[in-house]
């Protein structure tokens, strides 16, 4: 309701009374800072090219780690996120020994897009708890290094964790929630892809690389709070659990 709020109130200041509801948009890529000061950074990545589109944000949410406030690429083809529920969307969450579970969101320590707009690291040196308040960071001793490359059509994902003491994990896992409501796995060039596919389009999901033993599998969220967003149901998710790559490759 806010967010309409400003909306009207900007489409009146700017005397604005009707649009096209297929406007035409030119490409672009390019990073905008929220925030750049030295203690959390903030800002978004957007994309708009041959019909790939997204904004891939770095902010934070009403409790840290929510689903909708991730580091995900938001409108990207096929991807949709739950709504404000503390869940992994594409951003692994690590369980600690004390059962505390952590992840790499909420803002970065430093967020380094490419002078182009074609690719964005940022550096987590600081996490957060899951669920916990927003803002309040923690150090684990933990580092985690993550680039965005968009390439053609697809988007991929690299991330490298370097530890500076001893950490035992318990667990790390992620999920990938897409709108398309038929996944089938194909194997070929001893390559694996995980294909959702609906009347709307087809999303490839591979694994590319991973140092961790990995685990696949998927699961129907049926009317539950997982399996609502923004952009409609998310009838299916996928779940993947040192440096992994992972790459989102859409065909509307």
């Amino acid at each position: 309701m806010a967010a309409h709020k400003m909306f009207m109130q900007a489409m009146a200041s700017e005397g604005i009374k009707q649009f096209s509801l297929c406007p035409s948009f030119g490409n672009l890529a390019r990073f905008e800072f929220f925030r750049n000061r030295a203690e959390r950074k903030f800002g978004v990545w957007l994309v708009r090219n041959k019909g790939i589109y997204f904004a891939l944000p770095f902010v934070t949410g009403p409790k840290a780690a929510t689903s909708d406030y991730q580091p995900i690429p938001q409108g990207f083809p096929d991807l949709a996120v739950p709504v404000e529920k503390i869940y992994p969307c594409l951003v692994p969450f690590l369980e600690l020994e004390d059962g505390r579970t952590i992840a790499a969101v909420d803002g970065a320590d430093e967020i380094k897009p490419a002078a182009d707009g074609s690719s964005v690291s940022a550096v987590w040196k600081r996490w957060v708890v899951a669920g916990a308040k927003a803002g309040e960071t923690v150090d684990e001793g933990l580092v985690s290094q993550v680039t965005w490359s968009l390439q053609g059509n697809a988007l991929h994902r690299v991330e490298s964790l370097t530890v500076s003491k001893p950490l035992r994990i318990r667990r790390l896992w992620l999920a990938v929630p897409s709108r398309n409501d038929h996944l089938e796995t194909i194997e070929t060039g001893g390559n694996r892809f995980d294909r959702f596919t609906s009347a709307s389009g087809t999303l490839d999901v591979q694994l590319k690389q991973s140092d961790w033993p990995v685990q696949i599998s998927a699961f129907a969220t049926g009317d539950n709070p997982l399996g609502r967003s923004d952009r409609g149901p998310i009838p299916l998710h996928a779940g993947v659990t040192k440096k992994w790559e992972i790459i989102l490759s859409a065909n509307p």
